[in-house]
């Protein structure tokens, strides 16, 4: 089974409501996480990055010079309508997810349209090709590294 079509950003919308509307929601916010990663800067980043992606339901991705990790997993809480089954002792990131920074609604089920990120990976050869390609633009053709000038 394959995600790929699941990842996207959401731009803000103009004229949503107060509230995220999360009784309307497929609950997609409630199906996976994603974190904040290192950028990879040496063969060994991108090796750990490779084996992230060896795993069921894990993707990668880079957005506005950001990289991330996302893990497709529901929340064990989520209840077959969609709905939070522990809504009054939910944690405070369940609490402040469907808000940006302007306190306006930003969630998946306000999304005018969905936008994809950067790049995904969701496959490790499509990571090896990159990091093929990273290598030879910041090494040149040869994919050696230049030697340092002597001062």
């Amino acid at each position: 089974m394959t995600f790929s079509g699941l990842i996207y950003k959401l731009p803000l919308v103009k004229d949503t409501p107060k509230d995220p509307p999360c009784h309307v929601c497929p609950a997609i916010c409630c199906s996976y996480f994603s974190l904040e990663i290192d950028t990879p800067k040496s063969k060994h980043d991108f090796e750990n990055l490779r084996w992230y992606l060896m795993h069921e339901k894990v993707h990668v991705f880079l957005d506005s010079g950001k990289w991330y990790l996302q893990v497709w997993s529901r929340c064990v809480n989520l209840q077959p309508d969609n709905r939070c089954g522990i809504y009054e002792t939910r944690p405070q990131i369940c609490r402040e997810y469907g808000y940006g920074e302007d306190h306006e609604v930003n969630c998946h089920a306000t999304a005018e349209k969905n936008s994809e990120y950067d790049l995904v990976f969701t496959e490790p050869e499509q990571l090896e090709k990159y990091y093929r390609d990273w290598y030879r633009k910041r090494y040149g053709k040869r994919g050696k590294k230049p030697k340092r000038k002597s001062r």
